[in-house]
Parts: C-alpha cells; structure tokens; sequence
C-alpha cells in the first residue's frame, strides 16, 4: 500500500470513528445532560490520552505540557468552550445539522487568514466561500424554530473552531500534536469539572449505558480519530485530507439512520450539498502568493 492509499484509508477511517462517536453522543444526551455528557466525555479523553503520553513519556510530552502550560490552558479554555456549545446544538437540531455545517470551519478558516494573516484566497475559494453560504440558508429556510437556533449554534462553533484551527497552527510547529491533544484533554475536563461544581449539579449516578456509550465516543470520536487523522497528515496532503473529511457529514447521516432513525430533510441534504462542494473548492484552490 503506497502512501496515497494510506492516507485515504486514514482518513476515511477517520470520517467513520468522528461519526459514530457523533451519534454516540446523542444517544448520551437521552441518559444524561448536556454538561454531565462532557465532563463524561473530557474525562474518559483525558484518562485515555493519559495512557498514551505515559506509554510516550520518553518523548518529552509531559515537560512540554509544564512548560506552556498557561498557552495550552488558554487554549484548551476556548476549545472546551466550542465542544460545550456544539453538544448543546446537537441537543437542540441534531447530529445530521451538526456534522453538515460543522464543515463551515473551512470557510472562516480562510477569511481569518485574510484578515488577521494577511492571506490572500482565489476566485475558487471565494465561490466556495458563496456555496457553504447559500448551503446554511437552505438549511436555515423553515422559519424561525429550535433548528435555527441550533444552525446558529454550529455557526458559533464553527468559528470558535476556525479559531482554534489558527492557533493550532502556531502551537504544532512548537510542541507534538500528541501533547498539544493531551494536554487540551487535560485543561479541557479541568473547566467543565469547575463548571459543573460552581453552577451546574452534579448527577450523582450515570447509568451504565450512559458510560459504555461515553466510553466508545471518546475511544472512537476524541482519541483514535485525532490519531488516524495525524496519521494520515504524515502520508498524505492536508489539503486532499480535508477534502476526504467533507465525508464525515454523510456518514453521520448514515449512523443517525441506522442507530436514531433519523431521515435527514431535504433541506438537511440540499444545503449540505452545498457545503460540502464549497469545502471541496476551498481545499483544492491553488494559494495565491501575497
């Protein structure tokens, strides 16, 4: 198997275990609350990515953490802060929603490097910029209603995500992506812990289905996806990978129908359509030079 097959195997096994772990966590969020589901989840990563960096621990990832850790908790401050709001709106409109407009990270992935970076983007990735926004309008066409709400929500996150995209950017060029995971694991599950203790109650017992499913998600969706997708970066073009990932939505439709029954709506499929084309056109444009 050569490195190109590598790298679309990866990838595509990467799209599989984030889906799953999508409706995983939907399937939670019918045993327990919104909160409850991400202390849940931040720990089970937290105590995974433990195993893996002591299994590593002759590689430094420790020290690293220790001393960056005031960047790493400010950073994982903000990303905790996107998974938050993302379970709410997966709660509100759904999993399907979430998967399709999540893909609009893309979008303003690539306006906050030309403001801020100076980046300049092509023809092709300003008419896939106009794609994934007609493709949020025909999702958004039903009236004002919780799956509105949930659209701006995953709107929010998107940029919250876009953002932490270009932080990342900054970070993996200091520091091992394992590290930089683990330790956003780490700070992750320390906010939603303090979160909880000062304004949310704790429930005191979490059925048993409640943890398998939690377990699996994190396993899947918050651990072994992160690594077959850095797996796949070290073979294969980031650009293509992306473009691969614009499957991850399709999938969860996939697993939304088989474990929830969920049909997605025409909307649903027609806006994510045009997502989707607009996140292939962003991948595949050529950088202009600026």
């Amino acid at each position: 198997m050569n490195s190109k097959q590598k790298g679309i195997l990866f990838t595509l096994l990467t799209s599989l275990t984030v889906a799953f772990g999508t409706v995983l966590l939907k399937l939670n969020l019918e045993l327990v609350s919104v909160e409850m589901a991400n202390l849940l989840f931040s720990g089970f990563c937290s105590a995974l990515f433990l195993c893996i960096l002591i299994l590593y621990r002759g590689q430094g990832h420790f020290l690293t953490i220790a001393k960056n850790w005031r960047k790493l908790s400010l950073f994982s401050l903000l990303g905790t802060s996107a998974l938050l709001l993302n379970t709410y709106g997966i709660f509100i409109a759904g999993p399907v929603n979430a998967a399709f407009i999540v893909q609009f990270t893309a979008v303003f992935t690539i306006l906050l490097g030309f403001v801020f970076l100076k980046e300049r983007f092509t023809k092709q990735e300003g008419a896939g910029i106009l794609l994934a926004i007609v493709g949020v309008f025909v999702m958004a066409y039903s009236g004002f209603n919780a799956e509105i709400v949930g659209i701006a929500i995953f709107l929010t996150v998107s940029f919250l995500f876009a953002v932490t995209n270009l932080i990342s950017k900054i970070f993996v060029t200091k520091m091992h992506p394992l590290a930089l995971a683990g330790s956003n694991s780490f700070f992750g599950f320390f906010f939603i812990s303090l979160f909880m203790f000062l304004f949310i109650r704790i429930e005191p017992q979490v059925s048993s289905l409640a943890l398998i499913y939690t377990f699996i998600g994190a396993l899947l969706g918050g651990v072994i996806g992160f690594i077959l997708f850095y797996k796949a970066l070290q073979v294969f073009e980031v650009s293509k990978s992306v473009v691969i990932r614009t499957a991850d939505p399709f999938f969860t439709a996939l697993f939304s129908f088989i474990f929830l029954s969920l049909t997605p709506t025409v909307n649903q499929l027609v806006g994510g359509v045009f997502i989707v084309i607009g996140v292939i056109l962003i991948s595949l444009a050529k950088h202009k030079q600026s």
